[in-house]
């Protein structure tokens, strides 16, 4: 892949990315709602209250209180006292998330996560696909005592700092490359890439071995190597494994490309699996 792909494209342009009022959006009931729903799947189980919930989407506690009501009459949040937690509607939308445009990607992943896991002695392994700039966790397998990771099913990455990002854009079509690197290139830690042209060398990589990786551009302490998910040449999905920087320093970049050979594998079961269009 060359820089020149992307070089009538100057940082922070937007490429087809259709316009919409922003007031409309971010005055609207349902945005709103939607962002609500986004805070409490956060809460993880635990219980919370109008005030955080306020705090937390930035908006009045009146509006707050006004959309945990609606959300607690469809069963969305169920309330003791003052304090609230998921309720049973969020399960049933769990349930129907496995039929989602996902749900197959999901259905097969398991027994290929598993293999990698196991064969490759990584501190975990996810499954993800590209969700706007970001990528989207569909599936994680991680050991209780490995480091801690900031990942987990349902959230989201910016794409550019990930292995599963690099993997999946390596093989997306220029105009993907193209939207997610249109604006400055995020930078989670200071080992990020920023620089636009050096992004794009490291997808030109991927493209040649197969595989991509990402020294602690995500994670202190993490080094992480991801394989796409191909589907007539173009990544649906990646996945990727997480070992701990201090090993590979131990035993040295030898053996990065045996990780980036077993997550190909895996990929390729994965992509196996699923049902032919």
């Amino acid at each position: 892949m060359s820089i020149d792909m992307i070089e009538p494209l100057t940082l922070g342009q937007e490429v087809n990315a259709p316009r919409q009022p922003t007031e409309t959006i971010a005055q609207s009931s349902a945005s709103k709602a939607l962002a609500l729903l986004e805070a409490i799947s956060k809460a993880r189980g635990n219980s919370f209250g109008v005030t955080e919930v306020a705090a937390d989407i930035g908006v009045p506690k009146s509006t707050a209180h006004r959309l945990l009501k609606t959300l607690e009459e469809h069963g969305f949040v169920g309330r003791t006292g003052s304090r609230y937690r998921v309720g049973g509607s969020f399960f049933e939308l769990s349930e129907a998330a496995r039929w989602s445009e996902f749900g197959e990607l999901r259905d097969v992943a398991p027994g290929p996560l598993n293999w990698l896991f196991e064969r490759s002695n990584a501190d975990a392994v996810h499954l993800a696909t590209l969700s706007g700039r970001d990528v989207l966790y569909l599936d994680k397998i991680t050991r209780p005592a490995g480091t801690r990771l900031p990942s987990r099913v349902g959230g989201r990455f910016p794409a550019t700092c990930t292995a599963l990002g690099k993997a999946i854009l390596a093989h997306s079509p220029r105009a993907t490359v193209v939207y997610v690197i249109g604006q400055p290139l995020t930078r989670v830690t200071p080992y990020s890439v920023s620089l636009r042209k050096q992004f794009v060398d490291q997808l030109g990589k991927a493209q040649t071995e197969g595989y991509a990786i990402e020294r602690e551009e995500a994670c202190h302490g993490t080094i992480c190597v991801a394989a796409p998910v191909l589907h007539a040449g173009v990544a649906i999905a990646a996945v990727s494994l997480s070992v701990p920087t201090a090993i590979v320093m131990r035993v040295g970049d030898t053996d990065l490309g045996a990780l980036g050979r077993l997550a190909v594998d895996a990929a390729a079961r994965i992509a196996h699996l699923l049902p032919l269009d």
